[in-house]
C-alpha cells in the first residue's frame, strides 16, 4: 500500500470495497445462475441498516462491510438477495430458495445477529 501516509485510510477502503464487489459480485452471479434468474447491476454500498437489497429490476446491492465477516456470512446474504429474485417477500416459498442455495443459513443469520452491530461500525462513519 504505498503512497502518502495521510492518505492511506482511503486506499485500505477502496481496496476493500473492491474486493466486496468482486466476491459479492461473484457469490451473486453463482447463485442466479444455479437458479436461472437474470440479475441487474450488482455493486457495493456503504449503508447503515442493511446488509443488501433487491430491486424489481433485479439490480443488487451490498454493504461492503460483508467482506470484513467470515465468507459464509458474504455466501448467505447474496443467496438471500438472489433468492428475491423469484420471491420479492419473505414467505416460506422464498426460504425455501435460500435453504436451497446455501445450507448455513441458520449459522449466517445468527452470527449476523450476534456481530452485525459491531460489523457495522467498521470503517469510517457511511457518508
Amino acid at each position: 500500500m504505498g503512497g502518502p501516509p495521510d492518505r492511506l485510510e482511503d486506499r485500505i477502503l477502496r481496496w476493500l470495497r473492491a474486493m466486496a464487489q468482486d466476491h459479492l459480485a461473484t457469490q451473486a452471479r453463482q447463485h442466479a445462475s444455479r437458479l436461472d434468474v437474470e440479475l441487474g447491476r450488482v455493486r457495493v454500498r456503504d449503508t447503515i441498516s442493511r446488509w443488501g437489497s433487491c430491486t424489481a429490476a433485479g439490480d443488487l446491492s451490498f454493504n461492503w462491510r460483508l467482506v470484513l465477516a467470515p465468507p459464509l456470512i458474504g455466501d448467505y446474504v447474496a443467496a438471500h438477495e438472489v433468492a428475491h429474485r423469484l420471491h420479492m417477500d419473505h414467505s416460506p416459498h422464498f426460504w425455501a430458495v435460500v435453504d436451497r442455495l446455501v445450507p448455513h443459513r441458520h449459522e449466517a443469520r445468527l452470527w449476523l445477529r450476534q456481530n452485525g452491530e459491531a460489523l457495522m461500525r467498521m470503517g469510517p462513519p457511511p457518508g
